[in-house]
């Protein structure tokens, strides 16, 4: 079996998009995968299955529809995608939580001259299959160019670069 990572956009701790991470282990291991994993209260699974990756994606967002009401986008990854996520970046030796990688289902069409402009000093962006990687050193909180690239991007979810770490080294084992 393949061992992959679920990333769901949109899932919060309280509110809209509520999901408890107990509940999401139990709907995946109920759609028949195996070792499910979870990993903070935002949407990030890791399990085995032999499926095709859009019909997984499918079948996690139609199953959270169902049973909670809401049906987030989901992307998956291999293990050996979140791997390359984590490390294949100019941003090496930067702290985990400067660095945000935007996952994605299709290429970006990225208007570069825009996002120059909205950067802060030190901010930069590098383009991946798959992802944006963005090195952000006052935070993404208020940051311009975060900003501005979401609204570029097609269908995409964030994760900070701890918590790709922390993915890819579950999805590793």
């Amino acid at each position: 079996m393949t061992r992959r990572v679920a990333l769901l956009r949109g899932v919060n701790v309280g509110g809209a998009g509520k999901l408890p991470m107990a509940g999401f282990r139990a709907l995946l291991q109920g759609l028949g995968f195996a070792r499910v994993e979870t990993l903070i209260q935002s949407g990030n699974a890791v399990f085995q299955a032999d499926e095709e990756a859009t019909a997984l994606e499918a079948a996690i967002r139609d199953a959270i529809g169902r049973h909670y009401g809401f049906a987030p986008e989901v992307f998956l990854r291999s293990a050996s995608e979140m791997a390359a996520a984590a490390t294949d970046h100019p941003f090496a030796g930067a702290e985990g939580k400067a660095v945000h990688v935007f996952f994605l289902r299709e290429a970006p069409v990225l208007d570069e001259a825009a996002l120059r402009l909205a950067a802060a000093p030190g901010d930069a962006w590098a383009v991946a299959p798959g992802r944006v990687t963005v090195f952000l050193p006052a935070g993404i909180g208020r940051s311009r160019l975060a900003e501005r690239l979401a609204r570029q991007l097609p269908a995409h979810t964030a994760r900070n670069l701890n918590t790709v770490a922390k993915l890819a080294a579950m999805a590793a084992g």
